[in-house]
């Protein structure tokens, strides 16, 4: 890059009268390499370049792409979008986390544990008392009217064919089911939360860098002072 510096002012160490009455030599004049200076880099060696001051500007005002995921990491899901500043947003990993943590510790408690029963269950009145199954086999007592036969006269031993015993319901115990659904849970919020947190982190640095880049693309004056032994000059120097 070079500078280019524009003079504003021009004043004689020896003042503004003083120059009237005695008029400086042409010979020790300042030369015109003097009055717009034309300054090359090599003498600004411990200046920061552009892209310093871009990567400081970055720097300052850039997200942690890692704080985004180490939070998201949190049960919930929601807290690296937090970060972020999507608070509104992280209401969706955190409704899910809630519903599907209560869904796991009520099966983890017992709540949907199912255990099965043997019944008895009659062709035409459905379930009926389990000791009703065994009369019809039980000698003696088989030869007892059956109240549920159609006339209500018929023998429990010819009518055993309408009782027949079965199981109702199944063993259950969801201890393992719960155990799945803590570990879906956390697993499903997590990769929901760490990319939506990782996407907004990354689009706003993104920003950042190009709104940095576009402010250090403008000119920009910096105050430049030179003297020839005799006179001195100060003025402004723009940079593009």
């Amino acid at each position: 890059m070079r500078r280019f510096a524009a003079v504003f002012a021009m004043m004689s160490l020896l003042g503004g009268p003083a120059l009237a009455r005695n008029p400086v030599p042409t010979h020790i004049t300042a030369s015109p390499g003097v009055l717009l200076a034309q300054i090359d880099d090599s003498d600004l060696k411990d200046e920061k370049s552009l892209e310093d001051f871009i990567d400081i500007e970055v720097a300052e005002n850039s997200w942690s792409m890692g704080k985004a995921i180490g939070l998201s990491l949190l049960p919930g899901g929601g807290f690296g979008l937090i970060y972020a500043e999507k608070k509104a947003q992280s209401v969706v990993p955190f409704l899910l986390s809630a519903i599907g943590y209560g869904v796991g510790i009520a099966y983890l408690a017992g709540i949907f544990d199912e255990k099965s029963e043997r019944v008895c269950v009659h062709v035409r009145d459905a379930e009926v008392p389990l000791g009703e199954c065994a009369v019809g086999r039980t000698p003696g007592d088989n030869q007892a009217n059956d109240p549920r036969s159609a006339n209500g006269m018929t023998q429990y031993f010819d009518t055993q064919g309408d009782y027949q015993e079965g199981v109702k319901g199944e063993d259950f115990k969801g201890f393992d089911t719960g155990v799945l659904i803590l570990g879906a849970t956390y697993a499903v919020t997590t990769i929901l939360g760490a990319i939506w947190a990782a996407a907004t982190v990354s689009d706003h640095n993104d920003r950042v860098r190009k709104d940095a880049e576009s402010t250090a693309e403008g000119p920009r004056f910096r105050p430049v002072m030179a003297y020839d032994g005799q006179n001195g000059l100060f003025g402004l120097g723009l940079d593009f």
